[in-house]
Order: structure tokens, then sequence, then C-alpha cells
């Protein structure tokens, strides 16, 4: 719910910093625009417009006075159709809640539940620069070389992702062994199956990494996506996350 109205279908997304509006659903709600605001993506960084909404709301769960970007959406409409904005981390930092994806359901609130509970960072940095609302946290790709790397918690990403912004920590040659195809072109990936990722206690086989070759805007080595946990608790009052805990 926005300013009362609504519902409408929004991603939730840890891996935005900010909370972002569709532009017909701002013209809709009448939303006055505030000021630019600098909106950071995986592809590029550009200045958008700034609004405020007086209250965002899913289920009894509420943020007030909150500012959002204005953006077309383009690449998030093709991840879902029907999707009128983005619930950033600015809105996502002021709780505790658990996703259980294979019942599809989301809970704010409630005590954390049993299990090996792994620290992530929300602040970090980008050419020299503090990056905040973030929710970075350590994971390790098994059997590889060099294999430690700090990620982006992701509840948008689609797949495993590493950037090509810090190849000292992460050399590409352990991998060459692995990789299944790749495509050419300065953008092109290359895919590397059967990968097992290592957060904490927590591990996942059989995954499929993609490794990338574009140039980004990032504080992280890459993506690592929330939902190849079956269910995960995301704690921003203790500052730790939660995977796989018993139901």
């Amino acid at each position: 719910m926005v300013n009362g109205s609504g519902p409408f279908n929004f991603l939730l997304d840890t891996g935005a910093t900010h909370t972002v509006i569709d532009p017909n659903l701002a013209r809709q709600l009448q939303l006055p625009v505030i000021g630019e605001a600098s909106l950071t993506t995986v592809s590029d960084v550009r200045q958008d417009q700034l609004v405020r909404l007086k209250a965002v709301r899913v289920g009894s769960s509420e943020v007030s006075e909150l500012g959002a970007v204005i953006d077309k959406l383009d690449q998030v409409k093709l991840k879902a159709s029907g999707i009128r904005g983005v619930l950033g981390e600015d809105f996502l930092s002021n709780f505790d809640f658990l996703i259980d994806y294979k019942n599809r359901t989301l809970r704010f609130g409630g005590d954390a539940p049993a299990g090996d509970r792994c620290r992530f960072e929300t602040m970090g940095r980008y050419h020299g620069l503090p990056t905040t609302n973030r929710l970075l946290i350590d994971a390790e790709f098994m059997g590889v070389s060099g294999g430690k790397v700090q990620l982006q918690l992701d509840t948008a990403a689609k797949m495993p992702e590493l950037f090509p912004i810090r190849p000292d920590k992460f050399p590409s040659k352990p991998w060459a062994g692995s990789m299944a195809f790749s495509s050419s072109g300065p953008n092109g990936t290359s895919i590397h199956p059967h990968t097992a990722i290592k957060v904490g206690a927590t591990s996942v086989s059989d995954l499929d990494v993609v490794q990338s070759r574009r140039g980004v805007a990032f504080d992280a080595v890459g993506l690592l996506p929330a939902f190849i946990f079956q269910r995960i608790y995301i704690s921003h009052t203790g500052g730790f996350v939660v995977l796989n805990p018993p139901a």
C-alpha cells in the first residue's frame, strides 16, 4: 500500500539501495517531486527524480516519509509483469523478516529462528567512497582457489553472478576447466555449472554461476541470490542472516 492506496505489486529487492516507483504510478498518486537522486544499478548510474511517499505498508509493517526514485523499471518488468515499484533496503532495513520460498510467504517481526547466524555489512566502498543500505555477506565458492569473496545478498537476482571489478580478489584462471559455455562481446558471460557455494555453515551445491565481462558500478564482487536457500531470515536489528532455518 502506498499513501493508503493499492495494493500494488512491488519487487522486494535487498540489492536495491533505494525504493523505486514507476512514473505512471507516481502520476496516478500525484506524488510531489522533491529533488533528484542517484540511482545505481549493476549496469549504470543515473540521476532520476525523487518523490516523497507519506506511507508505505506491507501487511501491518509500515514506513512513513520514505523517499522513492522514479524509474521506468524496464529491467524489473522483464522479471515479472505488473510490477509498479521496488522495495529497497531503505524500506526493508527497518525490519527483521523471514522469507519462505517454499511456502511463498513473507513474515515481518517475530523471534529469530534457530540456526547459524551469518554476519553481514550494511556499508561498502566503491571507488573510495562509502555505499550505504547494503547487505554484503562473505561467501566461499567451494573447490575454487581464491574463492572467498564478499557478495551482495540479493532477493531480486536470478543466478549467482560475479563481476570483473576485483580480479585480484577472484582470479578467473581456476574456473577455466569448469566453463560450460560463453558468449562473446564486451558484455559477454561465462557459465560455470555444478558449483557449490558456502555461507557460514550452510552450503548449496549444483549451481550455475555467471561470470560477467560487463562493466558495473558495484561495491561487491557479485550477487548471491537469496532464493537458492529454501528459507532465509534477515535481521537488520542484529546484523545477521539465518539460512535455511528449521520450519
